[in-house]
């Protein structure tokens, strides 16, 4: 359930992170999906980010977070693979800025 918390937190903080460097042209979005979103119309980038943390948060309100031992797996592969992403985001708009 923390890595939950912590994975939705995670992609609020780069919801705003890589808004901010795609608004000021200074990253690329990499993901196809999100930057066809964010192509589309950059508000509907961040609510659909948003949309993914709350649904995580749903899950932990409703006490159904999975318990499985793929789910964990998985829980922490994505855990540890975004939060490389979002300190590769934070270190290319320290270095752009």
């Amino acid at each position: 359930m923390l890595l939950f918390h912590y994975l939705s937190l995670l992609n609020i903080f780069d919801a705003f992170i890589t808004y901010f460097g795609l608004e000021n042209s200074l990253i690329q979005e990499s993901n196809p999906l999100m930057s066809r979103i964010y192509e589309a119309d950059p508000a509907l980038f961040l609510i659909t980010k948003m949309a993914f943390s709350l649904c995580l948060y749903l899950f932990i309100l409703f006490k159904k977070v999975p318990t499985s031992s793929l789910t964990k797996g998985l829980t922490v592969f994505a855990t540890s693979f975004y939060t490389l992403v979002f300190f590769l985001h934070c270190y290319w708009l320290v270095v752009l800025i």
